[in-house]
């Protein structure tokens, strides 16, 4: 190795002058003279430049016959010197081979952007999958690569005149050629001692001669066409959810059998049909879809909240949930589609939950009914008849109804060989992502004169759009990007369908009288309008009774006349203003059942459930009410047949309640297990006795009851307060401003309707009256 006065290194091959020079730019990175030192072995006499050191006269004196632009720091714009220039001059006289800076100044020299991959890597590993042409000609695929790089090309910004050759799981290029011209390069290292084959790909390169590859058959590359010989965005997709899926399978615990052996166990959150579902309202069903970003719109929301998003969606009447569980490409996962499952459950009648992916094997089918899936997407473009087959019929043999996704007529004919029950016209080609909205149109009457249920999906911006597809028979939309960035989803749903979100409906007023201990006190208490009639069952207070005391009281309240005035009309699903969250479904579900007779309530403390069930189940009581802390909030799932209610105590001098401050009282508002809440003040010692007549801020309540973070997160309207009963020092002359102030929906009292200790009929009658008054 000899270096020149110009600062140009000389390395002489193994062979001689015969075999010409190769000239490789030194964009000022160490890995330089590992490249140079694989040139040499393999045959090559080399010529080293900087990249600011040297001019393109000086090169043409060499008469070189392939070129190299090594890697480097930095950004091809700022920090290559020469490199660019030798690209544009050198194309299609000799070969020209780019590592990792080298395939940046490649692609923005043709036009092409380079931006930050998505990924840091610096000496790291990473299997590439190729073409198997040209430098990868005889190699194995996949093979590992060591990357230094946090650039790379965009795929759908390289420039027509180049191909993808090589990419890594994620999705970024690692590899680019040139359609005519003999110029590749590679975004990894191939010199680094940890690559593979590294020495054989540039034996490749070098056994290139002249500038264009019909010059170079043996390479197996020919001349490529731009446009059809370019992978689509959809053929990426599968790929690489093809690898997605090997990769997921083969962790301990997530095969497809652990998958299956997980569904036999029922350990998946219960179905609903999605057809039914689908239709189930008035007018066109919605699809309302979450996603945070495209191929075709870039980013949308990448801070979106998936379980923020399905319950937003749901309260604004959406009968289905998409959830986009891609990551590459639209940045979801399969944790997004089971936390919108879970936001959605507390809702009488829920959105199905729909997985929108690119599914191309039966184990995307496994986990997305594990997850809480209640349908799939099959996207027949992407699959041959035989693999859509085994899709759909292993989707029935889970209980799923696909949705089956078509773009065209042939696709619509191999759709409907499946006789499925719906059928979705994407406006969208998947291998082009252009959008033409008359695709459903043209595709909707083969559909429709089957009996198939069918859905618009893709473009749906307006009411109009809406309109036009109803007038052709389509009975469902899907909306993604429009809902996503809509600033108020509920109206823009309702919008969409044609109607108005009617005013919430008021909740009932719910008046209940605890600590009854004789018959005479509990009949007057039910003469007086009281919604339920409490009894302590619990041991060792001075309101406890007997089982036989509370027998006598149950048996004189049954046996009055019922009450006269009409029940509350029960909640109507099929209607928008009437659906009903977890607390709003229970209180209305418990004022309806009090219409006519008050509710007889056992309230107990620190006991076991078993001891709860069987006095519960001898007293043949309405509800339970759980006043103590050792019980678990899930018990009230193995108390069958009863409305359950739960105590959470308030500190007296808590003012300020904030989410997180209190695990206890921020139990109060879970949905799916208590039917009723009540808070009530703690008693002297801090430990939730109840009953003691002391009261706490009602300021507090009303924060309790009105936080949302559901509608902060999804940027749309608050839903109304969680329905509870305000208790602790409640009487006749304060229960009026104590459930507006606090925003219950009623009231429990106990020391407030008693006078030395004993139940006091006159208040009673005064203290119900003024609480039943609206």
């Amino acid at each position: 190795m000899t270096e020149a006065d110009d600062g140009r290194i000389v390395i002489p091959g193994p062979h001689g002058p015969k075999t010409g020079t190769t000239v490789l730019i030194d964009n000022y990175d160490s890995f330089t003279f590992n490249v140079a030192q694989y040139l040499v072995e393999r045959g090559a006499n080399v010529v080293i430049f900087r990249n600011d050191k040297v001019t393109l006269e000086t090169i043409d004196a060499l008469d070189p016959v392939n070129l190299v632009i090594s890697p480097g720091p930095g950004h091809p714009l700022h920090d290559t010197g020469i490199s660019m220039d030798c690209i544009r001059h050198y194309v299609g006289k000799i070969p020209i081979l780019g590592i990792c800076m080298g395939l940046q100044c490649m692609v923005t020299a043709y036009g092409g952007i380079i931006e930050y991959a998505g990924e840091i890597f610096h000496g790291k590993v990473s299997e590439i999958t190729h073409d198997k042409k040209g430098l990868y000609r005889g190699l194995a695929n996949p093979l590992t690569g060591t990357r230094y790089h946090s650039l790379a090309t965009r795929i759908a910004a390289l420039p027509d005149c180049f191909q993808a050759t090589a990419h890594v799981g994620s999705g970024v290029i690692m590899g680019i050629r040139h359609n005519k011209y003999t110029m590749e390069a590679v975004q990894y290292h191939p010199e680094s001692i940890i690559s593979q084959s590294g020495k054989d790909m540039i034996g490749n390169f070098l056994s290139l001669r002249g500038g264009l590859w019909s010059e170079n058959l043996s390479s197996g590359v020919g001349v490529a066409e731009p446009s059809s010989s370019k992978e689509t965005i959809l053929q990426r997709i599968y790929r690489q959810r093809k690898m997605d899926v090997e990769q997921a399978s083969a962790l301990p615990g997530r095969s497809l059998a652990d998958l299956e052996a997980s569904l036999a166990m029922h350990l998946a959150p219960a179905p609903i049909d999605f057809p039914s579902r689908l239709i189930s309202g008035e007018g066109v069903g919605v699809m309302a879809e979450m996603k945070r970003a495209s191929p075709s719109k870039g980013m949308i929301d990448e801070n979106a909240h998936a379980g923020a998003q399905a319950l937003a969606y749901a309260r604004s009447g959406a009968h289905v949930i998409s959830v986009l569980t891609e990551p590459t490409w639209f940045k979801g996962s399969l944790e997004d589609l089971a936390l919108a499952r879970q936001a959605v459950a507390q809702l009488v009648d829920r959105p199905a939950i729909l997985r929108k992916d690119f599914v191309v094997d039966v184990y995307q089918v496994a986990e997305a009914r594990l997850a809480g899936a209640d349908t799939v997407l099959l996207i027949v473009a992407m699959l041959d008849d035989s693999l859509l087959r085994i899709l759909y019929d292993y989707c029935l043999k889970l209980g799923m109804h696909p949705l089956v996704e078509v773009n065209n007529a042939q696709e619509m004919q191999r759709a409907l060989q499946l006789n499925p029950r719906v059928i979705g016209v994407n406006n969208r080609n998947l291998h082009t992502f252009d959008v033409d909205m008359s695709t459903t149109s043209q595709l909707a009457k083969s559909a429709i004169q089957r009996g198939t249920i069918l859905a618009a999906l893709s473009g749906i911006q307006s009411r109009q759009d809406v309109q036009q597809y109803e007038a052709q028979g389509v009975h469902a939309v899907l909306v993604g990007e429009a809902l996503m960035r809509a600033k108020d989803k509920r109206a823009f749903l309702a919008e969409l369908q044609g109607r108005k979100f009617p005013e919430h409906a008021s909740s009932p007023r719910i008046v209940k009288v605890c600590g009854l201990r004789d018959k005479e006190a509990a009949i007057t208490a039910a003469k007086a309008g009281s919604s339920m009639l409490g009894m302590i069952l619990a041991k060792g207070t001075k309101r406890s009774l007997k089982l036989e005391e509370a027998a006598s009281i149950i048996q004189a309240v049954r046996s009055l006349p019922a009450r006269t005035e009409n029940a509350p009309n029960r909640p109507d699903p099929r209607q928008f203003d009437t659906w009903k969250e977890w607390f709003e479904w229970n209180a209305v579900q418990i004022a309806a059942r009090a219409a006519h007779r008050p509710l007889l309530v056992g309230v107990f403390r620190d006991q076991s459930v078993q001891e709860i069930v069987q006095t519960a189940s001898l007293l043949e009581l309405d509800a339970v009410q759980i006043h103590g802390r050792s019980e678990p909030i899930d018990w009230a799932r193995f108390l069958p047949g009863l409305f359950v209610l739960r105590a959470f105590s308030v500190p007296a001098d808590l003012d300020n309640w904030q989410p997180m401050s209190s695990p206890w009282l921020d139990q109060a508002m879970r949905p799916n297990f208590h039917h009723m809440i009540i808070l009530d003040a703690a008693g002297k010692a801090g430990e939730g006795d109840g009953g003691s007549g002391q009261s706490f801020s009602w300021d507090v309540a009303q924060t309790l009851a009105t936080y949302d973070p559901a509608s902060s997160l999804a940027k749309t309207s608050r839903r109304p307060p969680v329905p509870f009963l305000i208790a602790g020092g409640i009487d006749a002359d304060n229960v009026q401003n104590a459930i507006r102030e606090s925003c219950a929906i009623g009231a429990d009292t106990s020391t407030g309707v008693e006078t030395e200790g004993r139940k006091d009929h006159q208040k009673i009658n005064a203290y119900v009256d003024q609480a039943r008054r609206m």
